[in-house]
């Protein structure tokens, strides 16, 4: 049998210790967890906004000059005090917002927006075309009426958009489509 030296009978235990250290790291971490996931409320109210794979975000600039410049172009447009329908037509509805403009990242925006006064089941995509000004196009008439008070001089459809989305538009109960009259003054 080989003698080990004791230098190498030291590295020999501290490699065997490192070991069962991480070891009993990961169980733990592990075990939080677990802890987490089973006490996280499966009822939660959080808005569902969702963005489609393929919208454009916008990313962080870190230019000092680029962004003082953007910040001070970017002014809230003025949302009027929303009344609830009658028979809260548009709340629990699924929208979408499609993005018609040059504006990185409008239409996820807007679903937040939307967000703020109770429209909680918004997806966020683009649509291929520049618009001028917003539709709304509800599938049903009277649904989404109500949308159109947060646009500047959007107009009201009954139908289905069929071409220029780039999602399916079958799901949705009422389809939005961002025009360059609604870009955050960008």
């Amino acid at each position: 049998m080989k003698k080990q030296s004791a230098a190498g009978l030291f590295f020999s235990i501290l490699l065997k210790a490192v070991v069962i250290i991480l070891g009993l790291a990961i169980i733990g971490f592990g075990i939080f967890f677990i802890i987490k996931v089973l006490k996280t409320d499966k009822t939660d109210n959080t808005p569902t906004t969702t963005v489609s794979d393929n919208v454009l975000t916008e990313v962080e600039a870190h230019d000092d000059l680029l962004y003082e410049t953007a910040t001070e172009a970017v002014t809230e447009a003025p949302v009027p005090e929303q009344t609830e329908p009658a028979d809260g037509t548009s709340y629990n509805r699924n929208i979408l917002i499609l993005n018609s403009t040059d504006v990185t990242g409008l239409a996820g925006r807007w679903c937040g927006r939307l967000n703020d006064y109770g429209y909680v089941y918004t997806t966020a995509s683009d649509f291929a075309t520049l618009q001028d000004t917003t539709r709304v196009i509800a599938k049903e008439e009277g649904v989404g009426q109500d949308l159109v008070q947060f646009f500047n001089g959007a107009s009201y459809e009954v139908g289905t958009v069929t071409e220029g989305a780039s999602v399916s538009t079958d799901e949705y109960d009422i389809v939005i489509i961002i025009g360059s009259a609604d870009n955050d003054g960008q």
